[in-house]
């Protein structure tokens, strides 16, 4: 249950989310669609499958009660919740005002679109593909659940099914469009407008609620498995 938790928290990455919206306003956007699930699916697997190997040949997740498990825990936790406390206070917008202020020169440059934007929205499937390498490395839930895989001492088989479940609903909001389009079209078309306005107007508080959440669930985690 914890795992599922994990992923779906994981699913509501905002990255991912402003990703998906760019690509389905693109003209060939099934292609791009499949070019970005085939490059996020494979970083994101091979990375995953990477970090369990490292963490068991580490040796030091004998139980879910060791100390690399709840101090990971506690960490990711902190940072998840001073993220969360630094958005609500809108820092991020204060810390880029200030260097606006301190370089003028380059307010203009700072103010253009992120780069994975410009990226995506050339609407080549090549450079989609390689763009969804970078964008999609392992975050902090998918992080802790690659953590909790390894501490289950499952087989290799096991390692892997599970990695690829957990990234099957993390990636369920590129999944599902991708077969909106294939099966209906005009319907997608209707729910990625709104998906597109709700994001611009909610973004913020998205990010909040997750970073909250998954802060509190791994502290109360942590200081749980430390006793």
């Amino acid at each position: 249950m914890q795992l599922l938790f994990l992923a779906f928290e994981a699913a509501l990455y905002p990255t991912l989310l402003a990703a998906v919206v760019i690509l389905l306003t693109q003209p060939r956007r099934i292609q791009l669609i499949t070019a970005y699930l085939l490059g996020g699916l494979t970083i994101s697997i091979g990375l995953g499958l990477a970090i369990i190997a490292a963490l068991k040949d580490s040796g030091q997740l004998n139980s879910s009660s060791s100390g690399l498990s709840w101090e990971t825990d506690l960490a990711v936790g902190g940072v998840a919740l001073l993220l969360a406390v630094a958005l609500a206070l809108r820092a991020d917008e204060r810390m880029r005002e200030r260097r606006a202020g301190k370089h003028p020169a380059k307010e203009e440059q700072d103010d253009r679109e992120p780069w994975s934007q410009r990226v995506l929205s050339r609407g080549s499937a090549p450079i989609v593909f390689f763009a969804a390498l970078a964008i999609n490395v392992p975050g902090a839930a998918y992080v802790v659940a690659l953590k909790d895989i390894a501490a289950g001492h499952h087989s290799t088989g096991t390692d892997i099914l599970l990695v690829v479940l957990f990234n099957a609903i993390m990636f369920m909001l590129a999944e599902i469009p991708l077969l909106g389009l294939l099966f209906a079209p005009e319907r997608t078309d209707k729910l990625v407008g709104r998906m597109d306005h709700w994001l611009s107007a909610n973004g913020r508080r998205i990010a909040i609620g997750l970073c909250g959440v998954l802060g509190v669930f791994l502290i109360v985690r942590g200081i749980v498995h430390s006793t």
